[in-house]
């Protein structure tokens, strides 16, 4: 039985690639993303097998509908082996315009709650299983803040605390 991986943000960059990678590898695969018609389009110019992969809508800044479309792909494909929370947003801010203190609150609603939130349906049913990997998507921005870009710096050095605090 082909293993299977859930990965978060799949209707572009990364998670494509992911997913893409994943597959050549024989996985099947649980894609999350707000884009759905834009995972359709990259699987079928990707000529993806359709026994082999399912497409859950989700924003995961939103927990509820992060957990529901885990849940979803617990029910329709079995718990994953792997989870990656690919997901993330980075949006230039300036702390001095009161306006984008909203960007700061809308990319750790989306990089780190959403991180949190789609993990949460995983954790207990991996250690009930006794196997299973959990990974964030961090950066080096993380580690060396960019300039103009505080809100993704802080939030990618919170994912990390976050997954070293998981481990």
């Amino acid at each position: 039985m082909a293993q299977l991986v859930f990965i978060t943000g799949a209707s572009s960059g990364l998670g494509q690639v992911l997913a893409a990678r994943f597959y050549a590898a024989g996985w099947n695969l649980a894609l999350i993303a707000r884009r759905v018609s834009e995972v359709k389009s990259w699987a079928s110019q990707h000529q993806i097998d359709v026994a082999r992969f399912k497409i859950y809508s989700a924003d995961v800044s939103v927990p509820a509908e992060i957990v529901a479309a885990a849940l979803a792909c617990i029910d329709a494909q079995g718990l994953p082996d792997v989870v990656i929370a690919n997901a993330g947003i980075s949006i230039g801010m300036d702390s001095g315009v009161f306006a984008d203190i909203e960007v700061m609150q809308r990319t750790f609603a989306t990089n780190n709650i959403g991180l949190a939130a789609t993990f949460h349906p995983f954790v207990d049913a991996f250690v009930r299983r006794g196997r299973g990997k959990l990974v964030g998507i961090g950066s080096v921005a993380g580690i060396r803040g960019l300039p103009g870009h505080g809100a993704y710096s802080a939030s990618k050095a919170a994912v990390i605390a976050y997954c070293e605090s998981l481990r």
